[in-house]
Parts: C-alpha cells; structure tokens; sequence
C-alpha cells in the first residue's frame, strides 16, 4: 500500500523521537553490559529522564522545526535565534535542555549572547548537527541543491567541523530520498547517492558511508565493529544508516537494532528513526511507542505543517476544457 508523503512527513519526526526516547536511558552503555542488565532494549524504560521522554536530539530537530515554520524557509538567523532561545530557557530553569552536549551547549550560548552565526559553532565532530537534521530533509526533499546549502547552514550554527557537517547533510538527504521512496529500495544506491551528495563537504564523510556497502547483509556485531558506536559523527552516522539499511522497510526492527547498538544510543536511535519514519510513515511506529510518547501530539502538528510548506501539498492544476 502506497504511503502518503504527510504521512512521511510524521513518521520521520515521530521516528526521531521514539528512536531518542528508547535509547536515552541507555546512552553510554557497552552493547554486552545492555545484553546483560536488559536482554534487549524494546520499549521504554522509566529510568533516566523517565519513560517517554526525549533528550535534547528531539528537542533541537522541533527547534529546527519552529524556526522553519515560521517563515516558511530555512533562513540561519531564525534558527541561531531558536537554539539561543532554547539554551537561554533551560538556563534559566524554565525548560530543561536535557543531555545536551559540550558543542551544542557552548554554540547556542553564544547564539543567546548574539554573537552571530558565523562565530557560534566550536570545531567539534559531535553529531550534535546530524542528530536533529530531519526537518532539513522534509522541507526540501523536493530541491537536494538547496537542501544541501540549508544544511551547512544550520549545522554551521553549533559545529563547523566539516566532518560534523557531513554527517548533518548527509542525514538530512537520507530522509528526503525516504519521502520521494516508492517502496522499493536499492541499498547500494541509496549509499551511493548519499556519499555523492556528501563528498564535497567532506571525504572522510562520503568514504564512510560508501563503505557500509560491504555491510549490507552483516549481522549487528559485524556491523557495528565497522561503524563504531560513539558520538563522533564519523560513528553515530553510519552506524544509524547501517540500522536503517538492515531492515528498511521495519521501522521497529531498526530502531531497536540501533539503540541497543551501545554508546550514544540516543541519537543512533533518533537518526535511524528519522531516516526509517521518512521510508516507512507514522503508521509503521508501534502504538506503544507513539502512545507513550512525551509531546507526540505536537511533534506531529509540526510535521503536518512542514508538509503544508512542500510541493506534495499544493493542489495539482486541473486543464479546463470548454466546449
């Protein structure tokens, strides 16, 4: 059955979500110690910052977001003064930015003290850019040209490592390749493409994610040995699009594959799902994962509205023939 591209649109929100939320309370955790305390992590745990609820890697992608939906377009000074605006509420005690890097700390304080974007970001080759990329993905699946440039853009905002903003454009375009899938997806070239569209902000980047094409039928351990586990982009990312690429038509098989990955299990999660929601829709998440989910009702009213923004939702012209 056909999936509708609104339908897309939330799966990808939604899976980001669901996928931080079931890693959070493990993040930091070895693959063998989460075997051993958990058997395998399938549902949320009410440790950490309680079940259900998301981290910082969702609470940037809805920043993102917000600051797209309120003018229409990606512009870096509606964001810069989105990410300042979160940073400065948590500070203050009114929200809590929850486990929220060094970079990303650091990078949207000076965006709050109005330094302007291009002296925010820290040479860091976190995945802190990557983790919150899908909105970039959604809004302009229908343009890689200009989804490319918004981007670097809004990665720039809180990392310049080029590494780092590879790894954000690169997560970004997977998702857009999820809306334009018609359900019969082409592994190699899905790596090819995403490489391709990479390789000219970085090549360490496009190398990496050329070379999952070694692994596409690797069990996890294999896999991940490849990837690695940790919050070095060059790790979450293709350890993400590997999750993805083991079952890409299983959102719950992949997000489950992905956080019980080990190491920065939030946003390996958060990646995968977002990647996985844009392939598969809403409808693919499990009702214990969306029902149980902190501020699903909103993320999903974004993402309707982010789909409003899109050639998907214009009306097609109807030819008038008079006789």
């Amino acid at each position: 059955m056909a999936i509708s591209i609104k339908d897309k649109f939330k799966g990808a929100l939604i899976g980001c979500a669901v996928g931080d939320a079931l890693g959070a309370p493990i993040e930091g955790m070895p693959p063998d110690a989460i075997r051993e305390k958990y058997g395998k992590v399938t549902d949320f745990l009410d440790e950490r910052f309680g079940a259900g609820r998301v981290t910082d890697d969702t609470q940037m992608t809805v920043c993102l977001a917000q600051s797209i939906l309120e003018t229409g377009n990606f512009y870096v000074e509606q964001t810069a003064l989105k990410f300042g605006l979160w940073i400065a509420a948590s500070d203050e005690g009114i929200k809590e930015a929850r486990g929220v890097g060094m970079a990303c700390a650091t990078a949207c304080r000076r965006l709050h003290e109005d330094l302007g974007p291009e002296k925010s970001g820290v040479d860091s080759a976190g995945c802190g850019a990557a983790m919150r990329a899908g909105p970039i993905g959604l809004r302009y699946y229908h343009d890689p040209e200009t989804m490319l440039q918004a981007s670097v853009g809004q990665a720039g905002l809180t990392h310049n490592n080029p590494e780092a903003v590879a790894g954000a454009a690169a997560v970004a375009f997977a998702v857009g390749l999820g809306i334009a899938d018609n359900g019969n997806i082409d592994r190699s070239s899905f790596l090819r493409k995403t490489s391709e569209h990479v390789a000219g902000i970085n090549r360490n980047m496009s190398s990496r994610i050329a070379g999952l094409s070694d692994y596409l039928d690797a069990g996890p351990e294999e896999g991940f040995a490849y990837t690695g586990n940790g919050g070095y982009v060059m790790e979450t990312v293709p350890a993400s699009l590997f999750a993805f690429l083991r079952s890409p038509y299983d959102l719950e098989e992949t997000v489950i594959t992905a956080v019980n990955a080990g190491g920065d299990t939030d946003s390996i999660g958060a990646i995968a799902g977002a990647v996985s929601g844009s392939f598969n829709g809403i409808d693919s998440i499990p009702l214990r994962w969306k029902d149980d989910l902190e501020g699903r009702d909103y993320i999903e009213n974004l993402a309707l509205r982010l789909y409003t923004l899109t050639p998907a939702a214009k009306p097609k012209r109807r030819l008038l023939y008079w006789m």
